[in-house]
This record gives structure tokens, C-alpha cells and sequence, in this order.
């Protein structure tokens, strides 16, 4: 069993339809049904995706995909350590600290990303969600 932490866009991916790589994001979540792979998802995460949702198909639907993107992933908290160890990283973006830090202090082995250049310099590798999928075939 593999521990993969799902960055934002790739949950995004997963429910709105019509976005690069959705079929694909939406194999990976489905293997963390309890049955495979570990995914877990930073807190900060699920508020993104509800507010995005919430602007395409409105407050039922974001809410309702975030209950069940919740009952497939585990919640990565984002705590002072989180934070501390993300402003010291040498990544440009904070929000990408984060995602790294949270992947790094939660023992993942893989993160699940479309944008593989913002975890060059991560301990743990990142690929995209189609990448993921022949890695574990």
C-alpha cells in the first residue's frame, strides 16, 4: 500500500468534469477506498475545492463533493510544524510548502500532481495522477 498525498488540482480534477487528467484523478482517488492506497489531502484542500465547486455548480454539489472526497482521503492537518517547515523550504510557493511539508511530515511516497516542477526539489516524488496509475499497474 502506497501513501499518496493528493494535491488540490488533482482533487479538482476529480470532480469537475471536462478537466485535464479528470478520468485519471478520479482512478487514483477511487483506489483510496479503504481496499488500496492511502491518499490523504491537506485540510487546506478540501476549503479550496468547496470554494472553486461552489463557484461552477454551486453550495449542495462543492459540499457534496467535498463529503466525498472526505470519506476517501485522509485529512493531512497543516499545523505550526506544517507551516514552519513550509517557510523554511526552498520552494517558491507557500501554498506548494505546504502540500510538500505535509506530504514530507506524513510519510508519503508519492505526491499526486499536475504540476510535478512545483516538488522538484521535494523528498518525495511527485508525479501525475495518469503517471501514478501505470506506476501501480
Amino acid at each position: 500500500m502506497c501513501r499518496l498525498l493528493i494535491d488540490t488540482n488533482v482533487m479538482l480534477d476529480a470532480v469537475l468534469s471536462g478537466r485535464p487528467g479528470t478520468d485519471a484523478a478520479r482512478e487514483v482517488i477511487n483506489l483510496c477506498n479503504g481496499n488500496g492506497e492511502l491518499g490523504m489531502a491537506c485540510a487546506l484542500s478540501f476549503k479550496d475545492v468547496y470554494y472553486i465547486t461552489t463557484k461552477v455548480h454551486g453550495e449542495p454539489w462543492a459540499r457534496n463533493a467535498v463529503r466525498n472526497l472526505m470519506g476517501l482521503l485522509v485529512v493531512a492537518p497543516v499545523d505550526a510544524e506544517v507551516l514552519d517547515m513550509a517557510m523554511r523550504s526552498n520552494e517558491p510557493d507557500f501554498e506548494d510548502g505546504i502540500v510538500r511539508a505535509a506530504a514530507e511530515l506524513n510519510g508519503a511516497d508519492f505526491i499526486i500532481t499536475r504540476d510535478k516542477a512545483a516538488f522538484a526539489k521535494s523528498n518525495v516524488r511527485a508525479v501525475s495522477a495518469s503517471e501514478y496509475l501505470e506506476i501501480a499497474s
